[in-house]
């Protein structure tokens, strides 16, 4: 009798809704069917693969009560579910709490103090907010879920090779749109003619800085990791590194150089370069542009040609988030202590305002701040990016004196998640994605990280654990 009444309910949808709209049901169905399997089979692997996965696809996204919620967001929504019933069930160890982890609790708090007292809209900032604190939960469900060594090793490589097949993806619509015109998983007029590929990640330049920082992570494991391992990593780094070139992001591709210089010169520092493999990557390069280049090397030099050093708002784009960021700053003078509320540019700027005959009645005329300082800034004041940088700062000082403690494959992995984040902090000057969860999962990963860093310190040179190390 199920059966047939599901049929039967299929069937009533594909008469009124479509058969398209049908498909997407049966996808979200199945989608949610095996990320439920998925999680409670194989605790915690399950879930940090979900939320790993989840986080790379933004751009499957639904309408929920006015909301755009994101495969992320159910991820996150079901997984937080699942670790309370476990904790409570199963009575799980303390985590150990760290002054980063205070500070980012604070951030968050203060995104809905913001959203509340000071917006122009406080219902629709208070329901950004709530948004914005989902995806800032991946940080803290990493942060639970990776305990030790092995879960944590699990973890990086799934992050690795999620980066690596989705960067796949994006070269095959790539290609697809240049071979056959199609338009899936490719903005057709993302760059003006120009297209901009973006995978399942939200759009181009967010798909460009996240197959960067991957290809980063792949350039440290492939330079210091075992040789058995090479091939394997070789493959990964062609992939996120050809991913990001088909972006066509300006950002992510100097983002990409810059971190890759900065990797092979810390290398060399330490003594620990070997020119075969140097030489084997540079090889690699190469054989990427040659095989890309009758697709990518016109559209790079159109990106490229229209950046004046002298005048940056020559280029349109720049253009546009140059008018933007003015706007915000005018917004902040007039709120700096805590801001107008989260994401509430979008509520305050008309680009009606600055080109009445430019937009169309069908455009949308809302704007975006895509430097994530200033969005920071615009939406929680002073106090709120003061409250931010304290959380990356004793981030910081945390990982230097972490790393310390690693050795082996631990120190090569803390170095990867570090090196990368160098990408994000390029890209999300022009590209904010701090309102989105894959830099989050990243970010709770290196958290984990420390701690288990730390405690495996304190084992070596005392012989012990002391109390409230996980």
């Amino acid at each position: 009798m199920p059966v047939v009444a599901g049929l039967m309910m299929l069937g009533w949808l594909t008469l009124t809704e479509g058969i398209g709209s049908v498909c997407v049901f049966v996808g979200m169905v199945l989608g949610a069917l095996i990320m439920g399997i998925a999680v409670w089979r194989e605790w915690p692997f399950g879930a940090v693969s979900t939320l790993i996965v989840s986080s790379a696809m933004p751009r499957l996204a639904g309408t929920v009560f006015s909301l755009h919620v994101r495969p992320e967001h159910v991820a996150i929504a079901y997984i937080f579910i699942v670790v309370l019933f476990r904790r409570i069930r199963w009575n799980h160890s303390y985590v150990h709490r760290r002054v980063f982890d205070y500070a980012l609790v604070a951030y968050v708090t203060i995104n809905f103090l913001s959203s509340a007292v000071t917006s122009p809209q406080p219902m629709l900032t208070l329901r950004w907010a709530i948004m914005s604190a989902i995806v800032v939960g991946a940080y803290f469900l990493i942060r639970l879920l990776i305990r030790d060594e092995r879960s944590l090793h699990y973890a990086f490589i799934v992050l690795l090779w999620t980066g690596a097949v989705e960067s796949a993806f994006g070269l095959v619509c790539f290609l697809s749109n240049r071979t056959f015109g199609s338009t899936f998983g490719v903005s057709a007029e993302q760059y003006g003619y120009i297209p901009g590929t973006h995978g399942t990640q939200y759009e181009a330049n967010i798909f460009g800085a996240y197959s960067a920082c991957c290809a980063i992570m792949f350039l440290v494991v492939y330079l210091l990791d075992h040789e058995s391992r090479r091939s394997w990593h070789a493959c990964g780094l062609a992939l996120t590194t050809a991913g990001t070139l088909v972006s066509l992001s300006r950002a992510a591709i100097v983002a990409l150089l810059l971190a890759s210089v900065f990797v092979v010169w810390t290398i060399f520092r330490r003594r620990q370069l070997k020119i075969r493999r140097l030489f084997a990557f540079g090889l690699v390069g190469g054989v990427i542009l040659m095989a890309t280049s009758s697709f990518l090397l016109p559209f790079l030099e159109e990106r490229f040609s229209t950046i004046d050093v002298s005048e940056l708002a020559a280029d349109s784009t720049t253009q546009t988030r140059l008018v933007q960021i003015v706007a915000a700053y005018d917004d902040v003078r007039a709120h700096p202590l805590w801001g107008t509320g989260t994401d509430s540019f979008r509520l305050m700027f008309d680009w009606r305002d600055y080109m009445p005959n430019g937009v169309g009645a069908d455009d949308d005329t809302s704007g975006w701040i895509g430097s994530a300082p200033i969005r920071i800034l615009h939406d929680t004041g002073v106090v709120g990016l003061l409250t931010f940088l304290t959380f990356l700062g004793s981030l910081g000082l945390a990982t230097r004196k972490a790393l310390r403690n690693a050795t082996g494959f631990n120190r090569v992995l803390g170095f990867a998640l570090v090196a990368s984040l160098l990408v994000y902090c390029v890209t999300f000057q022009s590209t904010d994605a701090t309102l989105l969860a894959f830099p989050w999962v990243h970010l709770g990963m290196l958290a984990a990280a420390l701690n288990i860093f730390d405690a495996k310190g304190i084992v070596n040179n005392a012989g012990q654990v002391l109390p409230g190390i996980p």
